[in-house]
């Protein structure tokens, strides 16, 4: 299912357009699921309305060829997506923060959603009380275009955190400390995510804590000597490699 009978691409498979019976089936399993996150005890959900997915479908024109009351304008777009948020944001607990992560650019110009629009996106979000907004772009089109580069991203949060006054999470070829510090004490961020230097080393932040001499952090207790030691390599300006 998506917003129109659109596929991704000539190689995949057309979906059907959701109705209105689609849309409150999975309206509500977005509330089941966020019940469920809330009884497991997570402490923040997300919800995921970028890259093309079900409720990026609705938001960007690239996919949401409607010509109801869900297709059109900027509000039109949102009104299925918000209508989820609305529904998740009722159930969640009010002192846990609920993200939304967006697509900031459609990478396609003037066509798709731009940079300007991601601002009155996260104004209508922040409406909705969401807490944070999860900064991330394209994804949207198999004609995108993006600029790739270190921290590339990171402008359209800098605009939607000061102009539109939410929180916003900073991602997207961050993978250094001082990048991260940058983005924070420059205020273009309140968070920042970072996922593949996890990936390669999953006790990443560890590492790096260690090497700047931070001793505050705490490391699990079987690592802890492994931790002394990165200290004192960290003091004879050895670091960490």
């Amino acid at each position: 299912m998506a917003a129109s009978d659109m596929a991704w691409s000539a190689r995949n498979q057309v979906p059907k357009a959701m109705d209105r019976n689609d849309m409150d089936r999975v309206r509500d399993e977005f509330v089941s699921a966020a019940l469920m996150a809330d009884r497991a005890g997570f402490d923040m959900i997300e919800i995921h309305a970028a890259h093309g997915y079900l409720l990026s479908s609705f938001i960007t024109p690239l996919t949401n060829h409607r010509d109801d009351e869900y297709g059109g304008s900027l509000d039109n777009r949102l009104r299925y997506p918000l209508e989820v948020i609305n529904a998740v944001r009722r159930v969640w607990p009010a002192h846990k923060p609920l993200s939304v992560r967006i697509s900031a650019n459609d990478w396609c110009g003037d066509e798709g959603i731009t940079p300007d629009d991601a601002v009155e996106i996260a104004k209508r979000l922040r409406d909705a009380e969401v807490d944070i907004v999860d900064v991330s772009a394209g994804q949207t089109s198999t004609q995108a275009k993006p600029v790739y580069g270190r921290m590339f991203q990171t402008p359209f949060s800098d605009r939607i955190r000061n102009e539109a006054a939410i929180a916003t999470m900073a991602v997207g070829n961050i993978y250094q400390a001082d990048h991260v510090n940058s983005i924070l004490m420059a205020g273009r961020a309140d968070l920042v995510c970072i996922a593949r230097p996890h990936l390669a080393d999953p006790y990443w932040l560890l590492h790096v804590a260690a090497g700047l001499g931070d001793s505050e952090v705490e490391w699990p207790a079987p690592y802890r000597a492994g931790a002394d030691q990165l200290q004192r390599l960290a003091e004879r300006g050895e670091g960490w490699v």
